[in-house]
């Protein structure tokens, strides 16, 4: 009886033993995991991250003209769309200074009511510049041929695709850093 008892007190201790165990090294995995940069979790440095959200307007603008050449020869566009072209280009050029979100400290020293006022102003200035721009494609949509407007919607599709988000962004942003 004392030999059946103590098999089984052995086997108890050892399961508890073995899931104090797991439970420590579980808290210790979360705990280094929330220690490093938010974006380390997900795979990406936070440099990265930084890198991309706050990217240098030469680097973006350089990005942008490479697209928008590819895009063009894409297109085989005629002589008589040059000036359409021309149009719709320079209202999609990024501009120079995007709008800046207020920092934290600017947001500490306004009242609920300006800081509304604030966000809203911004709102409306990134809209406007949407607005620019869809109309400008609209335009330039409309001078294209029928073959033309099919290359134009399938390269153009990836801007509209939800469940890819701005993959293509970082992607294309990831080609365009890395050293030649």
């Amino acid at each position: 009886m004392v030999t059946q008892m103590s098999k089984t007190f052995r086997k108890t201790l050892v399961a508890t033993a073995l899931v104090s165990l797991a439970t420590v090294a579980t808290i210790g995995g979360v705990q280094a995991q929330t220690a490093r940069e938010p974006m380390e979790v997900f795979g990406t440095s936070g440099h990265h991250f930084a890198e991309m959200h706050h990217a240098d307007p030469a680097k973006v603008q350089a990005m942008y003209d490479k697209h928008m050449s590819r895009l063009k020869i894409t297109l085989q566009l005629t002589p008589n769309q040059e000036s359409d072209w021309t149009a719709f280009n320079s209202a999609m050029t990024p501009p120079a200074a995007r709008p800046t979100h207020p920092s934290s400290d600017e947001l500490e020293k306004l009242t609920t009511p300006e800081r509304i006022d604030r966000l809203n102003a911004l709102r409306a200035q990134r809209t406007s510049l949407l607005d620019k721009r869809a109309e400008a494609t609209k335009r330039f949509y409309a001078t294209l041929t029928p073959s033309q407007r099919k290359v134009f919607d399938l390269e153009t599709l990836k801007y509209f695709q939800p469940k890819r988000g701005m993959e293509w962004l970082h992607h294309m942003f990831e080609r365009n850093s890395q050293p030649k």
